[in-house]
Order: C-alpha cells, then structure tokens, then sequence
C-alpha cells in the first residue's frame, strides 16, 4: 500500500484531525506565557530579569485577533471531523466531505501563523524576544501544521474524487447535399447528357422548373 493510500485511509476516518483540533482549541485556553521557570533555571541570578519581560508577560491565552478566528475554525473543524468518525455522511459524497475539511484546516494554519508572527512581532513589547510567549504557543503552532499537512492528504483526495467537469455537448455536423449532375431530370430522375434540353424519358423541359401538378377542382354538390 503506498504512502498516499495510507495517509488518505487516516485522514477520511477523521481521528486523527479530530485530535488534533480539539488539542488545538484547548492550547488556546492555556496561558501562553509559560516558559519563565526555565529561563530563571538556566539564567544567572539577577539576569533573567532583563529578559523576564519580554519572554514572560502576562497572556491569558491565545485568544484574541487572529487567534480566536483560528480556535472558531478548530472548533468548527473538531465537529466536521467527528461527524465523520461517527460516519454521518451529511449528504455529501468523500470528495466534497474532505473538500471541507481542506478549507477548514488551512485556514487554521494560515490564522495561527498570523497569531504568532504579532506576537513575535507588533503585539510583543520587545521585537527581539523570539521566544515571546512561552510554550504554549510552540504547541499550538505544530498542531497548526499537522492539521495544514492534514489538509494537504484532503485536498488530494477531493482532487481524486471530484466530480468531472461536464463536457459542452459537440456542435451537430452541417449537411452536405451532394451536387446533382448537370442532366438528372427534376421529374421522373433519369439521367441525361449535360446538354440535352428535354428527358429522353419523359420529355420534361430541363431548362425551366418542374410544373407543380395541381389536383382536380371539385366542383360543389348542387344546393337542394
């Protein structure tokens, strides 16, 4: 069995992406300013109080902008997928199912990547402080990833399993009529030489159109 038919049986049993977004929305909870106990243990004493400020102020979480866009998806993503563990099919077929958890997991990872670079950058109150706000937010960015990974192996088996395109049906032939010969007469259908003027069959003028033959007029029955 290869990589891509492994992968693809994990990801449309929905396990684990269901894990991995609902770990997602619970790192959101937690305090993202961890990570100070291990800078006091590493550091002099005395010393980590020049680095205490930008590494350790006071978060309440990862919610907030950019974060709280990406714990809605996780949220709506964790659903999706469950939905899928307890094999509701929801109406749809596997190609379109898995084309929404694609769109659902990138855009937890595109939100998340957006959180973190304002806390790293703008939001943070010291621009070099890489490792601004602890661990949490490590956590929560490797989810982020697996879960865009995860969205990857949906995406290719959307790709495999979508509907194909309907084809424009082919515009019908022109009819051809095939030229008549020069001598074919329009009456009774014998052939003639090109210049003879009248059938050798029924004397028809071939020069001039065939007269339409007119059915007998009837005359009325006599009043009484």
């Amino acid at each position: 069995m290869s990589i891509y038919q492994r992968s693809s049986g994990w990801a449309t049993q929905g396990t684990l992406l269901a894990t991995a977004a609902l770990l997602f929305f619970i790192d959101l909870f937690l305090p993202w300013s961890q990570g100070c106990d291990v800078i006091n243990f590493f550091t002099r004493p005395g010393f980590h109080e020049y680095i205490r400020g930008p590494l350790c102020q006071a978060q309440t979480g990862g919610w907030g902008g950019a974060g709280t866009v990406a714990g809605v998806l996780a949220g709506l993503l964790f659903l999706w997928e469950a939905a899928r563990v307890a094999r509701l099919r929801l109406g749809l077929g596997l190609g379109y199912r898995s084309l929404v958890s694609a769109a659902l997991a990138f855009g937890v990872l595109i939100f998340t990547i957006i959180d973190v670079v304002s806390w790293l950058t703008w939001a943070a109150p010291s621009r070099s402080a890489f490792l601004y706000g602890g661990v949490f937010i490590w956590i929560a960015l490797a989810l982020a990833i697996f879960i865009g990974v995860s969205g990857l192996v949906h995406w290719r088996v959307w790709d495999a399993n979508a509907p194909a395109s309907p084809v424009a049906p082919a515009p019908p032939a022109p009819v051809v009529v095939p030229p008549q010969p020069a001598g074919l007469c329009p009456n009774c259908g014998q052939v003639n030489g090109d210049e003879a003027r009248f059938c050798s069959a029924c004397g028809t003028n071939l020069g001039s159109p065939v007269p339409r033959r007119r059915s007998p007029r009837r005359t009325p029955p006599p009043s009484v």
